[in-house]
C-alpha cells in the first residue's frame, strides 16, 4: 500500500469523516492513548451521563470515579487485559449520571494487533437492564401477593443453610401453611374474594417476620416461612402458634365474615448439607400429619414420617385401582328401635379388601380419598351399592320394608355440584323407595359458611329423603342453624354414651341433646351402645334410637340378612 503524505488528500477526508463520526454517533466513543495514558471521550459520551462537551475533562480518573464501587475492579481488570494485549472487551457496568441515578452501560473496547491505542464505545442499556430485573421479579415472585415463588424462595433458603455452617448454634427451619378449605371461599363468595382473602393471608403473615426471615407464597393457598436464627422446634412452634392466632381474626369477604385457620408443618435443618427441597418436603409431610391430625397447631418434622409418608403414597396409588378392580365391600350396623327393640335401619360402612394387605380400616384410607378426590367416586359407589342392598333385602324380607339404609357423606361429597343428581340417579336405577334412604353428615359439614349449604339440602330432602347430623356435639352447630335447616335426625356422638353411666356430665350432655331435638322435632340415635346400663339410661332419657356393639357390630350382607331373618331380643 503507497504511504499517505501529511497533506494528502486522502488523508484530510479520513479525518473528516473520523471527525464527523466521533460527534455524530449514536454511542458514546472513547480513544485511550497507552504510551502516554491521554485519553479522549466523544461529546456523546459525555451526554450519556447528562453533561455537555466541555463539562468532563479528558482524563482517566474522570472515567474511574464515575464507576459504581462494586464495578470498578472488574472495569480495570477488563482494561489491563486490553492493554496487555486481548483483541476485545465488553461487559455491563453502572456509571452515575448528573442527576445523581446509576446508569447501566454497555462498555466495547478494541485494540489491533501492534497498536498503542485501544477504543471503544458506550451504550446506554438501562432502560433494557430495568426490562430484565422486572421480569426476573415476575419469574422470582407470585404475581398475586408479590411474594417469592418457590424457586426464590428455595434461593433464599439454599443461602440460609451456607451462612448456618459458619454459625454452628444458628437455626434453621421450615414452616408450611396450608389454609383448610380455601376452596369453600371460592365456591361461596367467588374467585375475586379468594384472591382478596389470600392478599390479607399474605399481609397478615408479612407482619410475623423477624429480620432475616422469608415468606414465600409456593402457589393455590400454600404459604412457606424461612425461620433464619430460630430457636430449635420450641421456637418455631412458638412461631407457629402467633400465625394460628394472627389468622383467627375475623376479616369481610363480600359481605360474608371468614375466620382463616390453617395446617402447618414445620422442619428444621439438621446440617448445611441437608438440599432445601427436602427440608421443604419434609414440612409439607408435617404439614399433612397435621391436617389428618386436627387437633394440634402444628407438627414437628420426625424422619419416621418419611417412612410413614412412602407408605401413605403406596396407599394412595393403591387406592386409585381399588375402585376399578371391585376391592371395596359394604358391612351394614343395625340401627335399632330402643323403645320396641325392632330393626329401623342399617348404617352402610364402607372397607377395603386390600389383595396384599387385607381388611383395610376406614381411617385408613378414608383421609387419602378425602385429600385425592377420590371420595367422590367412590361415595357415589357405595350410595348406589347400599340403595341396591336394602332393595334385595326388603324384597327378600317384605315385612321390613320400613327399614332404610343411611349413607355417610362427606363434606367433598357435600360439595359436590352433582350431589342432588347423583343420588335422584341411584334411587331411580335401584328403585329403592327415597324414603328408605337416609344421608348422614357431620356437624362440620352442614354448619360450613357456604351459601349453597342450606339449598343443597332442601333439593336433597325434595328428594324424598331423610337427613341426619352425625356425630352431633362435637361441632358448633347453634339453635337458629339447626332451625334453619331441613334436618330430620341427630345422632349423639360416641364419646357422649361411652362411659355414660360413669359420668354425670356425659349424661347431662345427652339429656341436653335429647331435649333439644324434641323442642325441634327431630329424631335421635345414640351411636356407639355397648353396655346394658347406657341402653337402660338412654330409654329412660327417652332416646328413640341406637347403635352399637351392644347391638351388633358391622354385618356384610348375608350376615345382615341372617340378622333380619333371626333378630336378637333386649327386652
Amino acid at each position: 500500500m503507497e504511504n499517505i503524505s501529511p497533506c494528502s488528500p486522502a488523508l484530510h477526508s479520513a479525518e473528516t469523516r473520523l471527525a464527523a463520526t466521533w460527534a455524530g454517533a449514536r454511542d458514546g466513543l472513547w480513544d485511550w492513548d497507552l504510551e502516554n495514558g491521554a485519553v479522549r471521550y466523544s461529546p456523546r459520551w459525555k451526554e450519556l451521563l447528562g453533561y455537555a462537551e466541555g463539562e468532563i475533562p479528558d482524563r482517566p480518573e474522570e472515567w474511574f470515579r464515575r464507576v459504581h464501587p462494586q464495578d470498578i475492579d472488574a472495569f480495570k481488570r477488563a482494561l489491563a487485559e486490553l492493554a496487555g494485549g486481548a483483541g476485545r472487551i465488553e461487559l455491563e457496568l453502572r456509571m452515575i449520571h448528573r442527576g445523581g441515578s446509576w446508569r447501566w452501560v454497555l462498555c466495547r473496547g478494541a485494540r489491533a494487533s501492534g497498536a498503542s491505542h485501544v477504543g471503544g464505545s458506550l451504550t446506554d442499556v438501562t432502560a433494557l437492564k430495568l426490562s430484565e430485573n422486572r421480569l426476573l421479579v415476575e419469574t422470582m415472585h407470585d404475581r398475586l401477593t408479590g411474594l417469592p415463588n418457590e424457586s426464590l424462595f428455595l434461593d433464599r433458603l439454599a443461602l440460609a443453610l451456607v451462612r448456618s455452617s459458619r454459625r454452628p448454634a444458628h437455626s434453621v427451619a421450615v414452616l408450611y401453611l396450608d389454609l383448610d378449605r380455601f376452596h369453600t371461599v371460592n365456591d361461596s363468595c367467588g374467585v375475586v374474594a379468594g384472591d382478596e382473602l389470600l392478599v390479607e393471608i399474605a399481609r397478615r403473615l408479612t407482619g410475623e417476620l423477624r429480620l432475616g426471615d422469608t415468606l414465600g407464597r409456593l402457589g393455590g393457598d400454600k404459604f412457606a416461612l424461612l425461620l433464619d436464627g430460630v430457636r430449635g422446634a420450641e421456637g418455631a412452634v412458638e412461631h407457629a402458634r402467633e400465625i394460628a392466632r394472627t389468622l383467627k381474626q375475623p376479616l369481610s369477604l363480600g359481605g360474608h365474615e371468614v375466620f382463616a385457620q390453617g395446617s402447618m408443618g414445620i422442619a428444621l435443618a439438621r446440617s448445611a448439607a441437608d438440599r432445601p427441597e427436602d427440608l421443604l418436603r419434609d414440612a409439607i409431610t408435617a404439614m399433612h400429619r397435621a391436617k389428618r391430625d386436627g387437633t394440634s397447631v402444628c407438627e414437628v418434622f420426625d424422619p419416621v414420617m418419611n417412612v410413614q409418608a412412602k407408605e401413605r403414597l403406596k396407599l394412595e396409588a393403591d387406592l386409585h385401582h381399588a375402585l376399578r378392580r371391585g376391592e371395596f365391600v359394604l358391612h351394614y350396623q343395625p340401627i335399632v328401635s330402643l323403645a320396641e327393640g325392632g330393626l329401623s335401619a342399617f348404617e352402610a360402612l364402607v372397607r377395603w379388601q386390600h389383595p396384599e394387605r387385607g381388611l383395610v380400616r376406614p381411617d385408613l384410607f378414608i383421609p387419602i380419598a378425602e385429600e385425592t378426590g377420590l371420595i367422590v367416586p367412590l361415595g357415589s359407589w357405595v350410595l348406589e351399592e347400599a340403595c341396591r342392598a336394602m332393595r334385595r333385602l326388603h324384597e327378600r324380607f317384605p315385612d321390613c320394608a320400613h327399614v332404610s339404609v343411611a349413607v355417610n357423606l362427606s363434606g367433598r361429597q357435600f360439595e359436590d355440584k352433582e350431589l342432588v343428581a347423583s343420588v335422584a340417579a341411584a334411587l331411580e336405577r335401584t328403585t329403592l323407595a327415597p324414603n328408605r334412604l337416609e344421608l348422614e353428615m357431620t356437624e362440620s359439614v352442614v354448619m360450613a359458611p357456604t351459601h349453597h349449604n342450606a339449598e343443597r339440602l332442601h333439593s336433597l330432602r325434595d328428594l324424598g329423603i331423610r337427613l341426619l347430623i352425625d356425630d352431633f356435639g362435637t361441632g358448633y352447630s347453634s339453635l337458629s342453624s339447626l332451625q334453619s335447616f331441613p334436618l330430620d335426625s341427630l345422632k349423639i356422638d360416641r364419646t357422649f354414651v361411652s362411659r355414660m353411666e360413669f359420668d354425670a356430665d356425659k349424661r347431662e350432655i345427652v339429656r341436653t341433646i335429647l331435649s333439644l331435638a324434641r323442642t325441634l322435632e327431630m329424631g335421635v340415635v345414640a351411636e356407639g351402645i355397648e353396655t346394658a346400663e347406657q341402653l337402660a339410661m338412654l330409654r329412660e332419657l327417652g332416646c328413640e334410637h341406637g347403635q352399637g356393639f351392644f347391638f351388633s357390630n358391622a354385618l356384610d350382607e348375608r350376615a345382615a340378612a341372617s340378622w333380619m331373618e333371626n333378630p336378637p331380643s333386649w327386652g
